[in-house]
């Protein structure tokens, strides 16, 4: 991938997003509770990885619910991951 490398937990988190984008649609806004568990997190490292994707433009943030969901240029980031194997 020719953007910055992204942390084991990044990917997690991209590839978990991308599970609820193919199964809901691209309006699938899954809320912060319980996706550390769905992702494969632990809480704090739940907090990193969207502070870290959101500042990097790749997932929308909603504070009210608190809730995520990839942006297009995170759809991106992740398809691009998969095909090199690394999503």
């Amino acid at each position: 991938m020719s953007g910055p490398p992204f942390s084991e937990n990044e990917r997690k988190l991209l590839r978990c997003l991308l599970r609820f984008y193919r199964e809901i649609g691209p309006g699938a806004t899954p809320g912060l509770n319980g996706l550390d568990e769905e992702a494969g997190l632990e809480r704090w490292e739940l907090s990193e990885a969207v502070a870290v994707l959101r500042a990097k433009g790749l997932i929308e943030y909603w504070e009210l619910q608190p809730a995520v969901r990839l942006s297009p240029e995170g759809l991106r980031a992740v398809l691009r991951l998969q095909e090199e194997g690394g999503g």
